[in-house]
């Protein structure tokens, strides 16, 4: 039977405003549920989104001092599966020579010391069977020392790109270890200079006989 219009306005227009607005609803649903995923997945402020490697540096320090600079391992296991374990590490080493000699590097305890296979400038650990997650927010990796040579702001930094074999963040659970990219800098003091620290006790030593002959003054 062939539709006539007034059947298509009285069965047809119903059917497409429910179609209409069972679009809407959707829609207003589909809104509310991405809505609801984007602010579950905001990560608190202040924590990494993934494991993080810094080296601790003082504010300031004094020319001619032997530096030990911690290398440090934030949120060791962010972003990793509960299961997963923490075997290596290694990074490529820079900083200005004309401020800093670079002394020696030691591993953490429990970890070796693997910068002898590596190429020069590049420092590495290894820890097997490995460190398991265990409720940390940060590892002791080791230590880097140096020697301060001059006054000014003398910068560090270590790198690891991506995909490098040797060098990066290793995990049992990763396919391709994670980069290391961090850089940062200290401000080292100058010594004073011999003449000026003699009269600096110079004239501490005055001030304190002025200070001692007005204390006998007074007890006369």
């Amino acid at each position: 039977m062939t539709r006539t219009p007034s059947t298509f306005l009285k069965f047809g227009a119903p059917s497409l405003a429910t179609a209409l607005l069972g679009a809407a609803g959707l829609l207003a649903s589909s809104l509310a549920s991405a809505q609801t995923f984007a602010a579950g997945a905001i990560t608190p402020t202040g924590l990494p989104l993934e494991p993080l490697v810094r080296l601790e540096l003082p504010v300031e320090a004094q020319q001619g001092q032997t530096l030990n600079v911690a290398i440090r391992l934030d949120q060791p296991f962010a972003g990793r599966a509960a299961d997963d374990v923490f075997l290596f590490y290694g990074f490529k080493l820079d900083f200005d020579p004309s401020q800093l000699r670079f002394k020696g590097f030691s591993a953490a305890e429990g970890w070796s010391d693997d910068s002898g296979f590596l190429r020069p400038g590049e420092i590495g650990a290894s820890n097997f069977p490995g460190v398991a997650a265990a409720g940390q927010s940060w590892l002791n990796l080791g230590a880097l020392q140096f020697e301060l040579l001059s006054a000014g702001e003398a910068w560090l930094q270590i790198s690891g790109p991506e995909g490098n074999l040797n060098l990066g963040l290793g995990y049992a659970q990763a396919a391709n270890n994670l980069p290391i990219d961090w850089r940062g800098s200290l401000q080292v003091s100058a010594v004073p200079e011999p003449g000026a620290l003699v009269m600096t006790l110079a004239g501490l030593l005055g001030l304190g006989l002025v200070q001692r002959r007005r204390a006998q003054g007074q007890n006369k």
